[in-house]
């Protein structure tokens, strides 16, 4: 029996230093693995700032086409305005004027009376603060 239980202990021990060695090895490759991933972690960082870069060039553009479309807005409104300025005569903002008190005076919500105050018939349209009075505050 002792030689049987000499073999069960050398076997035993056979197979301790077995897994000792494997476990060895697997931290052996431990430090291997974290270099790997801390070069891996460096790659999608550097991955990652390249997508900003680009993501921020993208916006610059973006940026810079809408400021081509408000250039390109504001010409045509400048242009229009030239037009307008050019035709705009007295005679036609006289009838302006009288087709936009005939439209009011046709409303159903009509309270306001306008009266020709101006020059060409034309209504003045002006807030006139309510003159002040200048007396001495009683006490």
């Amino acid at each position: 029996m002792a030689v049987a239980e000499n073999r069960s202990w050398s076997g035993l021990a056979a197979v301790v230093v077995v897994l000792a060695a494997l476990l060895g090895i697997a931290m052996a490759g431990l430090p291997a693995y974290h270099r790997y991933q801390a070069r891996q972690d460096e790659a999608n960082i550097i991955t990652l700032n390249e997508l900003r870069i680009q993501q921020t060039a993208q916006l610059v553009q973006v940026e810079k086409q809408k400021a081509e479309i408000r250039i390109v807005e504001a010409q045509g409104i400048s242009e229009a305005q030239r037009i307008i300025n050019a035709t705009l005569t007295d005679r036609y903002l006289q009838h302006e004027a009288i087709g936009a008190q005939e439209k009011m005076a046709n409303s159903p919500n009509h309270t306001t009376i306008y009266i020709p105050s101006g020059q060409n018939g034309i209504p003045l349209v002006k807030t006139v603060d309510a003159p002040q009075t200048s007396g001495s505050a009683r006490e």
